[in-house]
C-alpha cells in the first residue's frame, strides 16, 4: 500500500510563460477591439477584415487566436456573462442596503425585492450596456448551429447556468418564506429569462410604434409570472418601484464610462 506524498511547491499551478502572457494579452486586445467595434458600429459592421484593419493586423493573424468570427463572438459572450455576475453582486449589495436603510419591508417583501433586482440586472442591460444585451441574444436568436457550438466550446454554459442559479436561489428563498408558492426555482428562472429576453427583442420596433416598446412590457411579464407563482399582486408594483431605484444606481455607475463598460 502506497501512501500519498505531501503536496510540494511543484504541485502548485505554474506561472504562465512570457510567451503565454503575450498570447493572452493579444487575445484580450483583439476582444477589446471587437467589443469597441460592435459598440460603435453595430453587429453588422463586425467582420474579421474590419477587425483586423482596426488592429493593424493581417487578416490571417487573427486566425492564430480564433477560429473565426463566431469564436470571437463566443469569447465576447463569456466576457458579458462574467460582467453580469459582477452586476448581480453589486445589485444584491445595494438591495440589502436599501432593505436595512428603509426598514419597512417584511420578510416576504424583502426576498421578492431581491428577486426583482436580480431579474432587473439582466432586463436593464438593454439600456446600460446594449452591446452586451445584443451579444447575449445572438446565440438565442441566431438559427445557425455553428454559433451555438462555438458558445459551448468556449465553456459559456457553466458560468451562464451559475448566473441563472444565482437568481434561482433568490426565487427559492421567496418560496421558503411563503412569498411564492413551492415550485422548481431553476425552471421558473429559465421561464423568466426566456420571457424577458423575448419581450425585450420587441424594443427594436419602438421607433416605429411606441406601443411595441419591449422594455416597457417586461414589468408586466415579470409581474404576471410572479403573481402566477403566488406573489401578492398588490405589493409587486411597489417592490418594482424600489428595485428600479437600485437598478438606476447601477445604471449610473455603468454610464460613467459607457465605452469602457462595453469594451
Amino acid at each position: 500500500m502506497t501512501s500519498s506524498s505531501p503536496t510540494s511547491p511543484n504541485d502548485s499551478p505554474k506561472e504562465p510563460t512570457r510567451r503565454e502572457r503575450r498570447r493572452q494579452e493579444t487575445i484580450e486586445r483583439i476582444l477589446d477591439a471587437a467589443m469597441r467595434l460592435m459598440a460603435e458600429q453595430g453587429y453588422e459592421a463586425f467582420t474579421i477584415a474590419r477587425l483586423a484593419g482596426d488592429l493593424n493586423y493581417a487578416v490571417g493573424a487573427l486566425y492564430r487566436y480564433f477560429k473565426g468570427k463566431d469564436a470571437i463572438l463566443a469569447a465576447l459572450q463569456l466576457r458579458v456573462v462574467d460582467q453580469i455576475g459582477v452586476d448581480f453582486r453589486t445589485a444584491a449589495a445595494e438591495a440589502d442596503a436599501l432593505i436595512a436603510r428603509e426598514g419597512d419591508l417584511g420578510e416576504a417583501d424583502a426576498v421578492l425585492l431581491r428577486v426583482l433586482c436580480a431579474i432587473g440586472v439582466y432586463e436593464s442591460l438593454i439600456e446600460r450596456q446594449p452591446t452586451h444585451f445584443k451579444l447575449l441574444g445572438l446565440s438565442l436568436g441566431d438559427p445557425r448551429e455553428l454559433l451555438a457550438h462555438e458558445v459551448v466550446d468556449m465553456g459559456i454554459l457553466p458560468p451562464l447556468r451559475k448566473l441563472l442559479g444565482h437568481v434561482a436561489e433568490q426565487v427559492q428563498a421567496a418560496s421558503k418564506v411563503g412569498a411564492l408558492e413551492e415550485g422548481d426555482a431553476f425552471r421558473r428562472v429559465v421561464v423568466l429569462w426566456g420571457s424577458v429576453q423575448g419581450v425585450m427583442q420587441l424594443d427594436k420596433l419602438r421607433r416605429f410604434d411606441a406601443e411595441l416598446a419591449g422594455q416597457a412590457m417586461t414589468a408586466d411579464v415579470v409581474r404576471g409570472l410572479l403573481v402566477g407563482w403566488g406573489a401578492d399582486g398588490s405589493r409587486i408594483g411597489e417592490l418594482q418601484r424600489r428595485a428600479a431605484g437600485v437598478l438606476e444606481k447601477l445604471s449610473r455607475e455603468t454610464l460613467l464610462d459607457p465605452v469602457a463598460a462595453e469594451a
